[in-house]
């Protein structure tokens, strides 16, 4: 073998190693990146516009079918109790007050607790627990609707959980709905039963604390 010959193959072997080592770091850097960086970035995932426009969606095609309104974004408050909420949704039901939520991981809440866990991979963050601000805001909104004197009116209230692939921990009498739940629930009796509630009465009310109301449909 020539000398040639032989500086070929040492190049072609420091060229065959030089690869090699660069796709081992590639490798170690993409998986450092998804054991580290993603569970942390999907730890402060929590879309609020994403999700409010997901549930619009939901709570739209119900007011088309069958009649109501729908208050999105808005501040209620009684004398006593106030409350944010993202949607607001009033039929001939009654009134469901929802809160969205778009964290992914596994999520555990409950309705004692201040926080809402979440879990992605090792990592762990505590937030605000949307169960409890769903019910205060709940709370606001009877209690609103008797200091003006509108009566009889069901009010409920519920979170939506949006996030993609989220693990929704949450005892199922709470009102936590994953987005397909959710839908599924708007079509069973006790929101399509007639509790002769006078909508835009109830939506008026609930305004006076500010908001903007969808166009009911023609």
């Amino acid at each position: 073998m020539t000398i040639q010959a032989l500086l070929s193959d040492s190049i072609s072997t420091i060229v065959l190693i030089v690869v090699a080592l660069a796709i081992v770091i590639i490798f170690m850097a993409v998986k450092r990146y998804k054991e580290n960086v993603v569970p942390k970035r999907k730890l402060e995932s929590n879309n609020y516009d994403r999700s409010i426009k997901i549930v619009k969606k939901i709570v739209e095609r119900y007011v088309r079918r069958n009649d109501g309104r729908t208050i999105y974004s808005i501040e209620v408050g009684s004398n006593k109790t106030k409350g944010s909420v993202d949607v607001i949704l009033i039929g001939y039901f009654g009134v469901l007050v929802i809160v969205t939520n778009d964290l992914r991981g596994d999520l555990y809440a409950n309705d004692r607790d201040l926080t809402l866990t979440q879990i992605v991979k090792t990592e762990r963050r505590s937030h605000e627990n949307p169960i409890i601000k769903s019910k205060t805001a709940a709370k606001a909104v009877i209690e609103l609707l008797r200091e003006k004197r509108v009566f009889k009116v069901p009010v409920e209230s519920c979170v939506v959980f949006t996030g993609k692939k989220a693990g929704i921990n949450v005892p199922g009498t709470l009102g936590g709905y994953s987005t397909k739940e959710f839908a599924a629930v708007l079509k069973t009796s006790k929101f399509l039963d007639d509790k002769n509630v006078d909508v835009d009465l109830t939506a008026n009310v609930i305004l006076g604390m500010g908001g903007k109301p969808t166009k009911k449909p023609r």
